[in-house]
């Protein structure tokens, strides 16, 4: 069962295997001209954000643009450029040069300020929890894990969340992109659990024993 859209009308479509085809290229002059329709527009960066989470497995680009070709120099609005990241990306697997990496504290910070560290150290020093939340994945702040079982992810208000692009890719896309992806996820936030770090200690130990249950 397959289907054919633009990225104007892909949302809440999805496939196990997505191509993604990318329709430009450059003139018979060799000239790549900037212009890619409703990407080029405000908050265009979402319907790139809708087409490249479609695919549950795998997504396939499709393109006659290499990433250098596509000059975003000054231009006022996200869509190209993050188009030109993305097959940045795409290009880097393809050659089997992409390497994960952690997100390292912003300068002027230290990692002990961050929810993230806090509810990592709270798990190894409590040796009755039967599962660790450690920081191993670039998608999420924490991984729940029992032994070598993922049970789900933690997500907090740290720099990765203050750094979206928007209210609806840190509260919509991103969960929801999980959640596709068969991730269970969970958003924690400082100012709650340094107020009440028991209660929201229990919310996330109610979290972890709900889904693993589940599974």
């Amino acid at each position: 069962n397959t289907f054919v859209k633009n990225i104007e009308n892909v949302q809440g479509d999805e496939r196990d295997v997505v191509f993604f085809s990318v329709g430009y290229a450059p003139d018979e002059d060799g000239k790549l001209k900037m212009q890619f329709g409703t990407l080029n527009q405000k908050a265009g960066e979402n319907r790139l954000n809708v087409a490249i989470t479609r695919a549950r497995q795998q997504v396939v680009v499709v393109t006659s643009v290499e990433p250098a070709m596509l000059k975003t120099e000054g231009l006022t609005n996200q869509g190209p450029a993050l188009l030109k990241a993305y097959l940045q990306f795409a290009q880097q697997v393809s050659q089997g040069q992409f390497k994960v990496t952690l997100n390292k504290a912003p300068k002027g910070f230290t990692t002990q300020w961050f929810l993230r560290h806090q509810l990592e150290q709270w798990s190894q020093s409590n040796t009755n929890l039967p599962y660790q939340l450690v920081q191993e994945l670039p998608f999420a702040d924490l991984t729940v894990k029992q032994q070598e079982q993922y049970l789900g992810l933690i997500l907090t208000d740290d720099d990765a969340f203050k750094n979206s692009i928007s209210a609806k890719d840190a509260f919509v896309y991103k969960p929801g992109t999980l959640l596709n992806q068969g991730w269970q996820s969970k958003q924690l936030f400082s100012r709650n659990y340094w107020q009440q770090p028991q209660e929201q200690k229990e919310k996330l130990e109610r979290f972890i024993h709900l889904h693993y249950v589940q599974r």
